[in-house]
């Protein structure tokens, strides 16, 4: 029974989750199209921004209902106490991000990027982390279809309204990124209209008690998720001012589709870590031996469904991508394989979060940051973007050895029964 509402979870939230990024893959045929490689690289380098400003906008406060939500605490106080403080620090970071814009706007030109990118990014990404929460407690509550349908409608109408704008009003990169704004509001305000109904958002007050439990958790985690950030986005950085802007849209488009395996190992990583934490909870043998066998397998899978995909490669530039963007389609295979060691990641990285070690996270995530660093500068001047993804494969690697020989470490699991056979 167990083992059904696992892969029924698993199921069920990969479903809903490659329904929701089918959508913007099968609107690469447009993007491709109406964008030129320089519209498409600005579109992406908005997204890449709003990533990294995920752990900075609310001090990655959001992440830590996931944790405490299995902890006794009254849910409705830490909820709102987690609202106000993304709040009031996201807001407080959008204002200031308009200062700079006075004196950057030289460099902006100079890379060809609009001025405005930065605050238009963080505006996203405030409205998005407040979806994020209702998500979140539907996520842990196995409330499978509300999060799906939530997840796609909001796709559903960002891409709606870019479609709209890019084909018809042929309104560039502006058309692009505008409505992803605009959706990020709209739903950002209906997602606080479900929480205070269901009576998360009734008193609107920060509660010390909670607010020190939730930072103490998330804020190491500011680094953690800014540097896992900047493992998988600064390739794009690296290539902007090495390369040129023209070469960030190419190698964007066969980075997207490398992230598929990335949608389908964050579904599985949704589902898995609320069984994974109940289960190191009941600190059982069995369930410990259980876990260390699907655990192998899922390992197996990642690597082999990489090699599958990779072979599509071909078959999807000649038929859904613009003549532009075809130089991209050989970084494919090395971004399939960093998403595959960033899915094994996940899945030692989560023996940290139960312990609430996530100092230690952070201290091997900024290793790690440092030495991709050094990997994009050396491997692009010698390889071109193909050096990029080469980089960002090395560093999913060295993170997952790291953390996997931590976790090993500070959480004793039968790693090897397989030598015991």
């Amino acid at each position: 029974m167990q083992n059904r509402g696992l892969i029924k979870n698993i199921s069920l939230f990969t479903f809903f989750n490659v329904l929701n990024s089918a959508i913007p893959f099968l609107l690469l045929p447009v993007l491709t199209k109406f964008l030129s490689p320089e519209d498409y690289a600005i579109v992406d380098v908005f997204y890449n921004i709003s990533l990294m400003a995920n752990p900075i906008i609310g001090l990655s406060i959001v992440q830590s209902i996931s944790r405490y939500y299995f902890e006794k605490i009254d849910l409705p106080k830490f909820i709102t106490t987690v609202f106000l403080i993304l709040c009031v620090v996201g807001l407080s970071i959008i204002v200031l991000s308009l200062f700079p814009l006075l004196f950057w706007t030289d460099i902006f030109k100079a890379l060809k990027l609009p001025s405005t990118i930065v605050t238009l990014a963080l505006v996203y990404t405030l409205f998005s982390q407040i979806s994020e929460i209702l998500l979140t407690l539907w996520r842990v509550s196995y409330k499978t279809f509300r999060f799906g349908i939530f997840r796609v409608l909001k796709t559903l109408v960002d891409l709606g309204i870019s479609l709209f704008f890019i084909v018809s009003l042929e309104k560039g990169w502006e058309g692009r990124v505008g409505p992803q704004v605009f959706t990020a509001i709209l739903f950002g305000i209906i997602a606080i209209g479900f929480l205070y109904k269901k009576g998360f958002l009734a008193k609107l007050k920060i509660h010390n008690t909670y607010k020190k439990e939730a930072l103490s958790f998330s804020t190491p985690l500011i680094f953690h998720s800014l540097g896992s950030s900047i493992i998988g986005f600064s390739d794009r950085f690296f290539i902007l001012f090495i390369l040129g802007l023209s070469n960030v849209g190419v190698y964007s488009v066969g980075y997207q589709i490398g992230m598929v395996l990335s949608l389908i190992q964050n579904s599985f990583n949704q589902a898995w870590v609320p069984f994974f934490y109940g289960k190191l909870s009941d600190g059982k043998e069995p369930d410990k031996l259980r876990i260390v066998k699907i655990t192998y397998f899922y390992f197996g899978i990642l690597i082999v469904l990489a090699i599958i995909i990779s072979l599509c490669t071909p078959f999807i530039y000649e038929h859904f991508i613009g003549d532009s963007f075809v130089e991209g389609a050989n970084v494919v295979l090395w971004i399939l394989l960093g998403y595959a060691f960033q899915g094994m990641y996940k899945m030692a990285v989560n023996y940290l979060f139960f312990l609430k070690k996530t100092k230690l996270i952070t201290y091997c995530t900024l290793s790690t940051v440092f030495l991709n660093f050094v990997l994009n500068y050396w491997l692009i001047n010698i390889n071109g973007i193909l050096g990029a993804a080469q980089a960002t494969l090395i560093s999913f690697v060295v993170l997952f050895i790291v953390v996997f020989v931590m976790a090993k470490r500070y959480y004793k699991m039968p790693w090897g029964y397989l030598l015991k056979k």
